[in-house]
C-alpha cells in the first residue's frame, strides 16, 4: 500500500537555542512503517536554507550550540544516512558520518566539553566534537 503524504502539516517536534523545529511525514519504510522520514522546517529561515529538500528521521540530540540529526540521502533512501551537526549560531552543517544502519533508535551521550558519543547501532558510536 502506498501512502499519499501531500496533505500532512509541519507539526511542533524540538526547541533549542530559541530554534523551534517542526516536522512532516513524508515515508515510512522497513519493517511495518517503523521508520518514519520527515522534512523539517523551523522559525529561521536561515536555518530552513539548510533544511530544505533534506529528510531526516527521528534522531535529535540538542547541544549547547546545535543539534544532532539523522538525514537520509533521500525519502526513500533507508538505510542509508548520515550523522549530521548543524550549528544553530553559525548555521552550518556538518555531516560527520555517511552510514548504513538499519538500527533506528539512534541515542547520544554528552562525554565532556562539548564532546559527544553517538550510538548508531548497538556496537557502533561516534565520537564528535561540537565546537
Amino acid at each position: 500500500m502506498i501512502f499519499d503524504y501531500r496533505f500532512e502539516k509541519y507539526n511542533n517536534w524540538q526547541e533549542n537555542n530559541d530554534i523551534t523545529f517542526r516536522r512532516k511525514l513524508e515515508n515510512e519504510t522497513a519493517f511495518d512503517g517503523i521508520v518514519k522520514i520527515y522534512s523539517l522546517k523551523t522559525n529561521s529561515d536561515k536555518i530552513n536554507k539548510l533544511l530544505e529538500k533534506k529528510f531526516f528521521g527521528n534522531f535529535y540530540h540538542p547541544t549547547k550550540s546545535g543539534v544532532f540529526l539523522r538525514q537520509f540521502e533521500h525519502k526513500d533512501s533507508w538505510p542509508i544516512t548520515n550523522l549530521i551537526f548543524i550549528d544553530l549560531v553559525k548555521i552550518t552543517s556538518t555531516n560527520i558520518i555517511k552510514t548504513d544502519s538499519s538500527w533506528n533508535v539512534w541515542t547520544a551521550a554528552n562525554l565532556e566539553d562539548e564532546k559527544y558519543a553517538i550510538a548508531i547501532s548497538p556496537d557502533e558510536n561516534i565520537e564528535y566534537q561540537a565546537v
